[in-house]
């Protein structure tokens, strides 16, 4: 039975499963934040009193948005089954910015507040072109090869969601390894449980009380954390124009720009995906409020974007409505803005929460598979070893800085035995090598070979300008180094490789002609 249409209820029975379930998808990101800020060089205190308090008002406007757009399309079509779409902070990024931009930073000049600064910079540019794009890109979503979509971010899920929290969960067997069964179990069976109990709450508990059992024992050692006192902490806005007088940052554009790119063309396409479950809300209010929470996440200190959650349907299916997406954000906010934080990760270490993170950086990895024609998985398969190039060198270079040395003394020992150079180039700007070699590829496999040209074409211009495999090996570690033809080989590799595909195009059209 239809209820008023200019009167929807806030909060239904089916909220609660649905905040369960996007709470516990955003949670591990939270615990994430802290668990990570070490690698920046950031205090837990410092985390909690500059950082966590934009997370949670960037989080809390978001949530309240999409809970009030599904009230207004709710009133709008007189419908009572109106779902909110799901929203919290981007998980990818998250480890993009920590490993890729503010933890070298840090490694470099061991300034916390200098590789601070380069993460919100870095922000702040996502949510400049999560803004702009809400206007337009659908137009790129259409010229893009799926493969050139989906790898990159695979590539990120597979390098840096799941190899490394699989490692921990491996070191620490003892409370991770029964709560990552228990929680591949039940996701990929489906097994639904008694009173529709969400099964990350499940493996996360029984991680907790393995931690407890296991500390009581003395058996197990909690990471130390930092005692912070419970208190309420304001975000503090930073003048965020002054960041872009700092020039080294820019080489980071690489690694920002195709990231904030896939990351509004997948928020486009969770919305069409919001569109096949009945909910049509309007493309680009929807994904102009992601931009703009993100760009108000680094005004107040949060250097990690925000973004549309997967999930809409199911929450849909269990009954959640708009109240869910409120009472998200009013949650985050108390559990970021109190300093309560620190206090968790005591409870649940990451190597618990991690297997929640893994599953979903699996998906990813797999969905990039599947929504590609079967003849084109070669190329999602190309497209994921640039990423795991890069992730490759970051742990090479904080394995050997460790050792009080680095890849600039090391490489010339090696020679050419394992290729290191080559990793490296690799690696350097992978997401964007990931998005050109897969487009190259699977349009090659289509025998759209002008098209391929065009890609290898772009790559050839991007290599002449130092913007993907070119570096500097210095004391410090790997830097890119941006310039006029500061990679030929590879400019000229892959303009001879654009030349070739132009002439099996004219190659093809004869034959067809023939």
């Amino acid at each position: 039975m239809k209820r008023d249409a200019h009167r929807p209820a806030w909060f239904t029975s089916g909220d609660v499963d649905g905040f369960f379930g996007l709470f516990l998808s955003g949670f591990p990101d939270l615990l994430l934040i802290v668990g990570l800020a070490p690698v920046c060089g950031f205090s837990t205190e410092f985390v909690v009193g500059r950082v966590l308090p934009g997370v949670a008002l960037s989080v809390f406007a978001g949530n309240l948005f999409y809970a009030w757009q599904a009230r207004r399309l709710a009133r709008q079509t007189g419908r009572d089954d109106v779902t909110a779409i799901p929203f919290g902070v981007n998980t990818p990024t998250i480890f993009a910015y920590v490993f890729l931009i503010m933890g070298p930073v840090y490694a470099r000049t061991h300034d916390a507040t200098l590789a601070w600064h380069a993460g919100i910079f870095a922000s702040l540019l996502s949510g400049v072109v999560q803004t702009v794009g809400a206007f337009g890109t659908d137009w790129l979503r259409r010229h893009t090869p799926r493969a050139a979509l989906l790898c990159p971010l695979a590539g990120l899920a597979l390098a840096y969601l799941c190899l490394g929290f699989v490692f921990g969960v491996f070191e620490h067997p003892a409370v991770a390894l029964l709560p990552m069964v228990v929680l591949f179990t039940f996701y990929g069976s489906r097994m639904r449980l008694p009173v529709r109990i969400p099964p990350a709450l499940v493996a996360i508990g029984l991680g907790a009380a393995l931690v407890a059992v296991l500390r009581y024992f003395h058996l197990y050692e909690a990471p130390a954390t930092v005692a912070i006192e419970p208190g309420l902490y304001w975000p503090h806005a930073i003048n965020v124009f002054a960041l872009f007088g700092q020039g080294q940052w820019w080489s980071y554009l690489t690694i920002i720009l195709p990231l904030a790119a896939l990351d509004t063309l997948a928020s486009l396409q969770i919305l069409e995906s919001v569109k096949l479950a009945g909910d049509d809300f309007k493309t680009t209010p929807s994904l102009l409020m992601n931009g703009l929470a993100t760009l108000a996440a680094a005004c107040l200190g949060s250097p990690f974007p925000t973004t549309l959650y997967v999930g809409h349907a199911a929450h849909k299916a269990n009954g959640a409505r708009s109240g869910y997406s409120a009472l998200n954000g009013l949650v985050t906010v108390v559990l970021c803005m109190t300093g309560v934080l620190p206090l968790v990760l005591r409870v649940i270490p990451l190597e618990v929460a991690g297997p929640v993170i893994v599953w979903f950086g699996l998906v990813t990895v797999g969905q990039a598979f599947v929504e590609v024609p079967a003849n084109q998985s070669v190329a999602v398969a190309l497209g994921l070893v640039p990423m795991l190039a890069q992730w490759a060198t970051s742990l090479l270079d904080s394995v050997l800085s460790k050792a009080n040395s680095s890849i600039a003394e090391v490489v010339p020992r090696i020679g050419s035995e394992l290729a290191l150079s080559g990793l490296v180039a690799l690696g350097q700007g992978g997401l964007l090598t990931s998005m050109l070699w897969s487009a190259a590829l699977a349009l090659a496999i289509q025998r759209r070979f002008a098209q391929a040209a065009g890609w290898l074409g772009a790559a050839a211009v991007l290599s002449a300008f130092g913007v993907i495999h070119a570096f500097t090996l210095t004391p410090g570690g790997v830097v890119g180094h941006i310039g006029w033809w500061v990679a030929p080989e590879f400019a000229l590799g892959y303009s001879a490789g654009a030349v070739f595909l132009l002439g099996c195009a004219m190659t093809k059209v004869q034959g067809d002609r023939g």
